[in-house]
């Protein structure tokens, strides 16, 4: 899954064409006709006051929801996976380190993927910069380990998946087997693997654990490892195809060992994963904990960014929410972003990073110009984030 460990041969998740379609401004939405086709979806009257509904490329729609009381202003990416339509997880570059805008991210997707949308995706550290809390993993690589929170993630049959992800690995010696359960996410106790992917030196507490393994041979899996000892000099950063054995086990793993490394995530093997905290729906149901998730404040109104999938994860909901604007737009409770995300029909939802970081950009088919659909609650408008979610115009295979 990474340059060190590939698991999973890329398959994309691809889309085509391009266009836009204006259905209807009112409390319900009216018919698309410059696509030449129906939206597969309508949303219901009782959602909201006014809904504004756009086909802006086959398979995509966008609906904007207007509700008087709060006052409350929504916007809603309604993505048939069914269609030919790529989810990527995106990063500002090849580690789990740095910040970018949202619209910058999508402007960083190649050209001939043709990036229609996006959202920002997960919540992230300042220090280092940028680096995501949860998994993330780009186009079957990890850049950063998951956590006991929950992600969006698509897999290579195209299926949307909301849950926790775990890590199965495994470093195998004439000395005999060593699990490990973490990898790209270092920690002082227990074991696990850092890639050149996570970007970052290991502090101080973690490299005094930390042996190298050094690539030897072709890179056949699973892949072949001398075991080394970390130099005093060395600065903790792991480079090219050698990896870092974090909180290693004396007795099964010492320098001069030839080892293999296997490693995967389970439940499922993600092609794309972003995450997010907490988890809103179960079933069609509205998770207890969204009452008692986190400070009085984050479950308060506040602007909020979510995604789930509905019809058996033929479609992906990427919602954004405006707020702390009075007079025109509060924002949601995590219980009301939950109820919205049922309302529209999710079945399975999660919330991602809100607040400033929440935004919804779109790009103009027709004249290729980007715009941000919402309004960022920073004065300084959108904010650097992490990483986000794009939906691709591309058919790459």
């Amino acid at each position: 899954m990474n340059r060190a460990l590939p698991l999973v041969v890329f398959v994309a998740l691809s889309a085509c064409g391009t266009g836009v379609a204006r259905v209807a401004t009112g409390s319900a939405p009216a018919a698309a006709t410059a696509l030449g086709e129906l939206p597969r979806y309508t949303i219901a009257r009782s959602v909201a006051d006014s809904i504004t509904t756009h086909q802006i490329a086959p398979g995509i729609t966008q609906h904007d929801l207007v509700r008087n009381a709060g006052p409350l202003r929504a916007h809603v990416l309604d993505i048939d996976l069914a269609q030919c339509v790529s989810i990527r997880a995106v990063k500002g570059g090849p580690t789990a380190v740095g910040r970018a805008t949202t619209t910058a991210l999508l402007q960083g997707v190649p050209a001939e993927e043709r990036a229609i949308a996006a959202v920002n995706a997960d919540f992230f550290v300042f220090t280092p910069p940028g680096v995501p809390v949860n998994a993330m993993v780009v186009d079957g690589q990890l850049l950063s380990g998951p956590i006991k929170r929950p992600v969006l993630a698509i897999d290579a049959a195209r299926r949307p998946f909301i849950g926790l992800l775990t890590v199965a690995g495994t470093v195998v010696s004439a000395r005999g087997r060593l699990p490990f359960t973490f990898w790209n996410r270092p920690s002082a106790t227990g074991l696990g693997v850092i890639d050149a992917a996570w970007g970052q030196p290991l502090d101080t507490l973690v490299r005094r654990t930390a042996l190298l393994l050094l690539p030897i041979g072709a890179r056949a899996q699973p892949r072949r490892y001398v075991v080394a000892a970390l130099p005093l000099s060395h600065d903790g950063l792991a480079r090219g195809d050698t990896l870092m054995l974090v909180g290693r086990s004396r007795g099964t793993t010492q320098s001069g060992d030839t080892v293999t490394v296997d490693a995967t995530l389970a439940p499922m093997i993600p092609m794309q994963a972003v995450g997010g905290h907490p988890l809103l729906l179960r079933d069609s149901v509205i998770v207890p904990t969204v009452d008692t998730d986190g400070a009085e404040s984050f479950r308060g109104l506040n602007p909020r960014t979510a995604a789930g999938y509905a019809d058996s994860g033929r479609r992906l909901l990427l919602v954004v929410i405006d707020g702390r604007q009075p007079g025109y737009s509060v924002g949601t409770t995590v219980r009301e972003t939950a109820a919205l995300l049922r309302d529209l029909g999710a079945r399975e939802a999660l919330n991602l990073d809100g607040g400033g970081s929440t935004a919804m950009i779109v790009r103009d088919p027709t004249s290729g110009n980007v715009h941000t659909v919402n309004k960022p609650s920073d004065a300084t408008g959108e904010r650097p984030v992490g990483n986000a979610v794009v939906v691709t115009g591309s058919c790459r295979g």
